[in-house]
């Protein structure tokens, strides 16, 4: 599965959420759709909202 367009993405979701609803743990069909729709989505984001790159490292104080 592949996403292509912020309606496929958002479809992806509403998938995920009926197959949390139909309990997707108890059957290996929904638990490999599931997967498969998620990956979708993450490749979708990692896409369309990539995260920056760090160049240095922020090093946090404590008080």
């Amino acid at each position: 599965m592949k996403l292509s367009t912020e309606q496929e993405y958002n479809e992806a979701f509403r998938i995920i959420d009926n197959l949390i609803a139909e309990n997707f743990e108890e059957d290996v069909n929904k638990q490999q759709e599931f997967l498969e729709v998620a990956k979708a989505i993450q490749e979708y984001e990692r896409k369309m909202y990539p995260l920056p790159k760090l160049e240095t490292a922020v090093r946090i104080k404590s008080a």
